[in-house]
């Protein structure tokens, strides 16, 4: 079993952990510094530190909180669209309306200075199956603002519609 502080604690905490059979433990190793040059020790001891003294179920704490008070800003923008989140996840789902294809919504997105992914950054290959989404993120931005003027970006977007965005300019 493997895991990571940076989806367990917080996306900027690199390190992580893995557990196995007693057997396996060498092998791991041997495998793990073949494939990254061996462990660093600093970050080692930094993420054993954590964990140890509780600071890392701290830190979980807080950006869970953070979370999900900018999740609730993202449902109180969006609210009358078909979207998906979760309190604890920092990644949104929209559902496009009518006529808005998710790589147009993107690239109009992208003009006004938001950044989300198009529903064909998610798929494993070619499909006859369209969805018509958008994934963003809210744990980015450094301050709650900041999420709120990118929500507001696409909460305006689809209030216009494609007629509110000219791909030619």
């Amino acid at each position: 079993v493997a895991g990571g502080l940076s989806k367990s604690v917080a996306a900027g905490v690199r390190g992580g952990w893995l557990s196995c059979p007693p057997a396996y433990r060498h092998r791991i190793r041997v495998a793990h510094k073949m494939m990254t040059g061996g462990l660093p020790f600093l970050l080692a001891e930094v993420g054993t530190r954590l964990v140890m003294s509780g600071q890392a179920g701290d830190i979980r704490k807080h950006c869970i909180a953070e979370i999900q008070a900018r999740i609730a800003i993202v449902r109180e923008t969006l609210e009358g669209f078909d979207f998906e989140a979760r309190d604890n996840v920092p990644f949104v789902w929209l559902t496009l309306p009518d006529p808005w294809l998710s790589g147009t919504f993107k690239n109009a997105c992208l003009a006004q200075g938001v950044l989300i992914d198009d529903e064909d950054e998610f798929k494993a290959g070619r499909s006859e199956q369209v969805f018509h989404g958008v994934r963003f993120g809210v744990s980015q931005p450094r301050q709650d603002k900041d999420v709120a003027g990118g929500v507001a970006v696409i909460r305006r977007l689809l209030d216009e519609g494609r007629a509110g965005y000219d791909s030619f300019s």
